[in-house]
């Protein structure tokens, strides 16, 4: 696959998933809340976070200066996350105590500019 059909599957992936952090950010809290009781979190993130990340690190490793860097960048930080989350023992737990994720406004925060930059992306990629 070329790195513009990985845009163009992967940009609006995550501007949706960045407006449902948006508009829904109490859904992703409990969400959290509830991987995080289940002690399984450092397995159950990685098992369906680490495959997206690879395919984007693999399809999408472009480093030049322009939009698509965030996919690129977010491929590498997916997998660096998903990696520690793996090999270091309590990681996953002490993320997933910390305030940050425990406030809605973290997520609309965070949403805001997964859904400007998967807006921008889609654009560029479907235009």
């Amino acid at each position: 696959m070329t790195p513009i059909i990985i845009q163009a599957v992967f940009a609006p992936a995550f501007l949706l998933m960045g407006l449902s952090h948006l508009v829904q950010p109490r859904l992703w809290v409990r969400f959290f809340d509830v991987v995080g009781k289940t002690g399984l979190a450092a397995a159950i993130i990685p098992i369906y976070t680490l495959p997206f990340a690879l395919v984007l690190i693999v399809g999408h490793n472009v480093w030049v200066w322009d939009w698509p860097l965030f996919l690129t960048i977010a491929g590498w930080g997916m997998t660096i996350k998903c990696a520690m989350y793996l090999l270091v023992p309590g990681l996953t737990d002490r993320m997933l105590a910390k305030k940050m994720v425990k406030s809605p406004r973290t997520f609309q925060f965070a949403g805001a500019i997964m859904a400007f930059l998967g807006g921008m992306l889609t654009w560029q990629a479907w235009t």
